[in-house]
């Protein structure tokens, strides 16, 4: 289904997706604008639908878990949260900020069935409510990809029927620490993703000089820097069956 933005928050987000420069605006109405999260107020489980928070009310949240990681899945508008929950679930309306705090020390991810949507650690949640700012890589598109790591990896790959493409480009922590930018490889495959990981970690270890980062690109939920990595040509990719 095509994103078409609903709200501010979204149209934000779309921009930020693109252009980090925007990435500041984004966290700004996250924490100011009202946030969906599929749950329920202790004492009223026989209400439907949506669910208006008091101050003092104990409230059930339905977590999501992905690659065996339990997190909070919030979304920006009913469409989003349809997305995820194609059947009639019950719901709470809370202030972004609110909603952090109170689950603070939680994962939590931003429309995980939509097109456009943000992944946010527990270290990252932490970082918004403080006043901090969050970390954000930066490609440093500038910086060719190790030819060698590429190479080793097209090899690993050409072994691995589960994994369809795969692109590569340097990141950096920030826009003032371009030299420190390494390897970040976005992988698209079918297969149980932490099962993969283990094994391009026995790949990693005959190449200790060269440090890289991973990404799965699922093209039906762009979380991280999935989107960026779609716009580069991929480093590898399965031949199609004849």
């Amino acid at each position: 289904m095509a994103f078409i933005p609903e709200n501010e928050l979204e149209r934000v987000l779309v921009q930020a997706a693109h252009d980090p420069a925007s990435a500041t605006e984004f966290y700004r109405l996250l924490l100011n604008s009202d946030l969906l999260v599929l749950g329920s107020i202790a004492g009223q489980d026989d209400q439907n639908e949506q669910f208006s928070l008091e101050p003092g009310d104990q409230i059930n949240l339905i977590p999501g878990e992905k690659n065996g990681v339990r997190y909070l899945p919030v979304f920006s508008s009913q469409t989003r949260m349809q997305e995820y929950s194609r059947s009639e679930s019950k719901y709470l309306r809370v202030n972004g900020r609110a909603l952090l705090d109170l689950t603070r020390g939680a994962p939590v991810t931003l429309n995980p069935a939509s097109e456009y949507g943000k992944e946010l650690t527990a270290d990252q949640v932490r970082q918004l409510l403080d006043g901090g700012r969050v970390t954000q890589r930066v490609m440093a598109s500038e910086i060719e990809p190790p030819e060698q790591l590429m190479q080793l990896l097209r090899e690993f790959f050409t072994t691995r029927p589960d994994v369809q493409t795969a692109w590569m480009t340097m990141v950096a922590p920030s826009p003032d620490r371009v030299h420190e930018a390494r390897p970040l490889v976005g992988i698209e495959s079918s297969a149980d993703f932490p099962s993969l990981i283990r094994a391009l970690q026995a790949v990693a270890i005959t190449t200790p000089e060269v440090m890289f980062d991973v990404q799965r690109v699922d093209r039906r939920n762009l979380a991280g820097a999935a989107a960026a990595l779609l716009l580069i040509p991929p480093f590898y990719q399965r031949p199609a069956l004849n």
